[in-house]
């Protein structure tokens, strides 16, 4: 599964990837540094706009983990029934969070960044990125659904159709070419919109038609109560523990907004992008560890769910060492790719020295999340991703911005908090958790 899902997370941080790189290179007759104004709304309103994503992949988490056990108990209806109620359901959840979230935006942003241009830019980015997550919760659920059976080209597909088109009409909408208005930052965020409006289709249209994986018809008011609690049991935990990754971000970039220049907040959000090129593997990995977790829990076969567990963490430690290498070789040739700016590229450039070599850690955390949420057991992820994401991560940042000084201790501070909380995952995920599948 892991090779289709390697190519489709990588289409997909490459179109984020790409957004910044266009971004950083706006120039402006009436706005000094457009670019770097940009780049830094960017890094103000990324995480909000992850915050809500990561409740769509937790979802997701709980979609798998309800079908993927029905497979294992040799169900197919129940997995049908199930796979039907999950696109309602996460339509259901992701329409309440986006409403609540487009209310609460005047009153947060404030909150993240002292300079008044960044904060416009951000909002007018999150005013179309936002609603546009309803719409991703379609192509998440159906994404899912084919991923619970163990496929992995189809599902990879449709996060690579998305991708493609938004990677297409970047350049088009942010600097208006040919009859395109130049739309800036808004237009990198109608590119992605759109994106997710054809893989919403595109998934629907696999699993209705083609797959024929879902099943509206045998769904009654009762069952979809029944079906929702199961998908709920698992996907709201694991939504929270999503959410939580973000909400840790949302303090880092607060902490680094309000002490340092908008210059080093540009570069903490590129920092984040270079964070995702060295994790797209391991994020692909964990899209499928729950499948092979889930069916063999629910068939019983705790042996190869620990094996699955077991060869995970090898795969990321030795991915991300190795990444950790590239990124350090070609860490100035990468920066000024990101952005042409010399003191943005200047800030940046520590990242690449210190953190890269401890991402293998974070992997681990959410690895042993992935793998339990399809267990059932979604407690433990939300437990691990607290301890880095809301207690580590953020202490460790403000202890080093607020003690080294600059950016440079807040990439010592991330450094810290993936080692330590990688420790604990690991540690407690084979010694303690169980590897049988709660019964569906």
């Amino acid at each position: 599964m892991l090779g289709p899902f390697a190519i489709a997370v990588i289409a997909l941080l490459s179109a984020n990837f790409i957004d910044m790189m266009y971004l950083g290179r706006l120039t402006s007759d009436s706005v000094a540094n457009l670019g770097v104004i940009a780049t830094a709304a960017i890094a103000v309103a990324g995480p909000l706009t992850f915050l809500g994503n990561s409740a769509n992949i937790g979802l997701g988490a709980g979609t798998m983990s309800a079908i993927s056990r029905a497979i294992g108990e040799n169900d197919r209806e129940k997995a049908k029934r199930r796979a039907a109620a999950a696109i309602i359901f996460g339509l259901l959840v992701m329409s309440a969070l986006v409403t609540i979230m487009v209310l609460a935006i005047p009153y947060i942003l404030p909150l993240l960044d002292d300079d008044q241009q960044v904060l416009e830019y951000a909002y007018l980015y999150l005013m179309i990125s936002l609603p546009g997550l309803v719409i991703i919760s379609v192509a998440s659920m159906c994404n899912n659904i084919l991923r619970a059976d163990g496929e992995a080209i189809l599902p990879s597909s449709i996060m690579i159709m998305g991708a493609m088109v938004n990677i297409i009409l970047d350049p088009f909408l942010i600097f208006g070419w040919g009859p395109f208005p130049k739309m800036e930052i808004q237009g990198a965020a109608i590119a992605t919109l759109i994106g997710n409006i054809v893989a919403a289709a595109y998934g629907f249209w696999v699993v209705f038609y083609k797959r024929k994986a879902i099943d509206f018809g045998q769904i009654t008011v009762q069952s979809f109560k029944r079906a929702a609690k199961i998908i709920g049991s698992v996907g709201i935990p694991a939504a929270l523990t999503n959410i939580v990754v973000p909400v840790g971000t949302v303090i880092a970039v607060a902490i680094v907004g309000n002490k340092l220049t908008t210059t080093e907040l540009s570069a903490f959000g590129y920092s984040r992008q270079a964070e995702m090129i060295s994790v797209g593997l391991i994020y692909a990995l964990s899209a499928c560890i729950g499948a092979v977790t889930g069916q063999n829990g629910g068939a019983g076969k705790t042996e190869r769910v620990r094996e699955a567990f077991k060869q995970s963490y090898l795969i990321c430690f030795v991915w991300c060492g190795f990444m950790a290498v590239v990124l350090a070789v070609f860490a100035k040739p990468i920066a000024n790719l990101m952005n042409p700016d010399a003191d943005v590229v200047r800030a940046l450039l520590d990242y690449f020295y210190i953190v890269p070599v401890t991402v293998f850690a974070y992997g681990f955390v959410f690895l042993s999340a992935a793998g339990l949420n399809a267990l059932g057991r979604p407690q433990y992820g939300l437990v691990y991703t607290i301890i880095r994401s809301l207690v580590l991560y953020t202490l460790f940042i403000y202890i080093g911005v607020t003690v080294r000084g600059g950016l440079i201790g807040a990439f010592w501070g991330m450094a810290a908090a993936n080692l330590i909380s990688g420790f604990i995952a690991f540690s407690w995920t084979m010694k303690c958790v169980p590897m049988t599948a709660v019964k569906s």
